[in-house]
């Protein structure tokens, strides 16, 4: 396995995590050598579905974070049913975009939920390619290195994010604790980006988020 490119780390943000560019996020992880089209889509799907049940199931949320969370739904359903075009399921892509000019609460969310849980079982996230073989000794203190170096300064603390933003940098270890763990493999492989010398792609390797999701779901903050 390649070891960790620490200039392209340069800048790293959680991307699906923090702000609301569901979009770019998901082009940014098609252009990643380790990101494959089938991969970002199984990826956005279930963040996307972790975005709905916050929005329709997370109680004390401000009307900030509610906000900041529909935004993301919405660019979302404008990304997916091209991905899933491209992945040869266009009666998925023609389900989603019916829900592009729909609100996300009630009724309509549900709807939404079971057709995006569909899609999931047709296009699910590989967890093998990032946890086989199980992470090493080494690979865990790399990957508390990383997050002591990368991660702690903006998400250490946070607990679920400051009500007065949209989408504000929350606790990694409390979201490891409470997602499920595809969703937070999910968020780890299209909202991990680097800086601009590679595009804004996801500079670590499966090796490395598999280890980042040891960690986090393991050890207290």
């Amino acid at each position: 396995m390649a070891r960790p490119r620490h200039t392209a780390l340069v800048g790293l943000v959680m991307a699906a995590m923090v702000l609301p560019v569901a979009i770019m996020a998901a082009f940014a992880a098609l252009a990643a050598p380790a990101a494959t089209p089938s991969r970002a889509l199984a990826a956005e799907l279930l963040i996307l579905r972790g975005d709905l049940n916050r929005l329709t199931r997370e109680p004390g949320l401000s009307s900030q974070n509610r906000e900041g969370l529909r935004q993301r739904v919405s660019g979302a359903l404008g990304l997916l049913p091209w991905l899933l075009r491209q992945a040869g399921d266009a009666a998925a892509a023609a389900r989603l975009r019916a829900f592009q000019r729909r609100p996300t609460d009630g009724a309509s969310s549900a709807t939404l939920i079971a057709a995006l849980d569909a899609a999931i079982a047709r296009h699910a996230l590989q967890r093998d390619a990032f946890l086989d073989p199980p992470p090493t000794p080494a690979r865990l203190r790399e990957a508390r290195a990383i997050h002591q170096t990368y991660c702690a300064g903006c998400h250490d603390g946070a607990g679920n994010g400051a009500a007065d933003l949209l989408l504000p940098a929350r606790d990694l270890f409390e979201m490891a604790r409470r997602e499920p763990t595809d969703e937070f493999l999910a968020r780890m492989v299209n909202g991990v980006k680097g800086d601009a010398s590679i595009h804004f792609a996801n500079p670590l390797t499966d090796a490395q988020i598999g280890a980042l999701l040891r960690l986090y779901r393991s050890r207290a903050p």
